[in-house]
């Protein structure tokens, strides 16, 4: 990450693709886990993620130490959701995007189903479609969170065809951040550990390079 932030990596994809949405990832999330969750990740996602209800869920949720809670890229029949997030009452599946969108889609919609039940007789391989299932099967007895993060001009746009089409499982809760307030709420956090502050500091470099200034 550091490289990255110094302009050390090569912009033109020689020796790594600096819009590679797992570098991304691992970049913001690897570098977070190092923070207790109360003190960083929960208040960046509380306070940005929309619908707010969603937000406001995660705010509830308390961990100290999580790094034996977050899991990269974990392998399911149905694709590999970013980042998996596994507390005693909830689960969050996060999908990160930087300058791609979904990675695949279909035409199928169940907006017109009456009671918007299960999707499974129209399943879609709408990329969150599949995703949500993922969270389904895994979250058996727990509040199901599937977190999309992108930049601000495709976050709302992905969020509302995906729910208006119906193709989230219904168990599951979809929400969004775009990586503009992920920045803005990291700047507005001031920790008392100097070292964490570190962590904080670099991060905001690198979203800051990334181009996510509003």
């Amino acid at each position: 990450m550091i490289a990255e932030i110094k302009g050390k990596l090569s912009r033109t994809g020689h020796n790594l693709n600096e819009s590679l949405e797992d570098n991304l990832t691992g970049n913001f999330f690897g570098a977070l886990k190092y923070i207790p969750f109360d003190l960083a990740l929960r208040n960046i996602l509380s306070a940005g993620v929309h619908p707010r209800e969603v937000g406001d869920l995660i705010g509830k949720i308390s961990a100290n130490f999580w790094s034996d809670k977050i899991e990269f890229w974990p392998y399911d029949k149905e694709g590999e959701i970013d980042a998996f997030l596994n507390f005693d009452d909830t689960i969050i599946g996060i999908e990160v995007k930087y300058a791609s969108g979904l990675s695949s889609d279909d035409a199928i919609d169940n907006s017109s189903m009456i009671d918007k039940q299960s999707v499974e007789a129209e399943d879609s391989k709408n990329q969150l479609s599949r995703e949500s299932r993922i969270i389904s099967r895994k979250g058996a007895g727990k509040t199901k969170i599937l977190l999309f993060i992108a930049n601000s001009e495709s976050c709302r746009k992905v969020y509302n065809n995906a729910v208006n089409r119906n193709i989230i499982s219904n168990d599951v809760q979809l929400a969004y951040i775009s990586w503009q307030s992920i920045l803005v709420e990291l700047e507005k956090l001031k920790l008392d550990d100097r070292y964490y502050q570190v962590i904080i500091d670099d991060l905001l470099s690198l979203l800051t390079k990334k181009g996510f200034e509003s």
